[in-house]
């Protein structure tokens, strides 16, 4: 393996991707030369969620003993204080996240890191990624999804084995 200089992990802070995370400081740490870079396929999901509000209705604001509805700011129901709930949205699957996640893991080992975040499909992404930069080495966590669409198309890993130009080490 002393051919590798260029690693390429992907990652999803996921089960498998931090398994995979694991193996890249295995791999890498105290390695002179390798080069790590760190690719995430952007997959944010925001997702919506009802709250209960406890607090009592905005009351209009008065300028010079006049009310203002023209010009407030925090949305009003239809009539005041109809609504018990609101919606707040939450961001699922957030790319930050993952980076910060990988960064508190990788920072402490002084290796040469890279991170991209990817757009597309995760497959095509992770090999297009590769080949850009050159990877001599994929490392990429086994997906515990199961179920006929994975057997009759095949999970991210699989298809990045099968397309990759470098060599393709899957953790499990």
């Amino acid at each position: 393996m002393a051919g590798i200089k260029n690693v390429v992990l992907a990652y999803d802070d996921s089960e498998g991707g931090n398994k995979a995370l694991q193996l890249a400081k295995e791999f890498t740490a105290d390695r002179e030369g390798v080069k790590l870079f760190v690719g995430h396929v952007f997959e944010e999901k925001v997702k919506s969620e009802l709250v209960e509000s406890n607090e009592r209705p905005i009351e209009h604001l008065p300028i010079n003993n006049f009310p203002a509805d023209g010009i407030q700011v925090p949305p009003l129901a239809m009539e005041q204080g109809a609504l018990k709930k609101s919606e707040h949205s939450i961001i699922t699957h957030s790319s930050e996240q993952a980076f910060n996640n990988a960064k508190a893991e990788l920072d402490a080992l002084n290796i040469d890191t890279e991170y991209s975040i990817l757009e597309g499909s995760p497959s095509e992404s992770i090999v297009d990624y590769a080949n850009s930069v050159n990877a001599d080495l994929i490392i990429i966590g086994q997906s515990g999804n199961e179920g006929i669409k994975r057997k009759l198309l095949g999970g991210a890993s699989q298809k990045i084995a099968n397309n990759a130009h470098c060599h393709v080490l899957i953790a499990k």
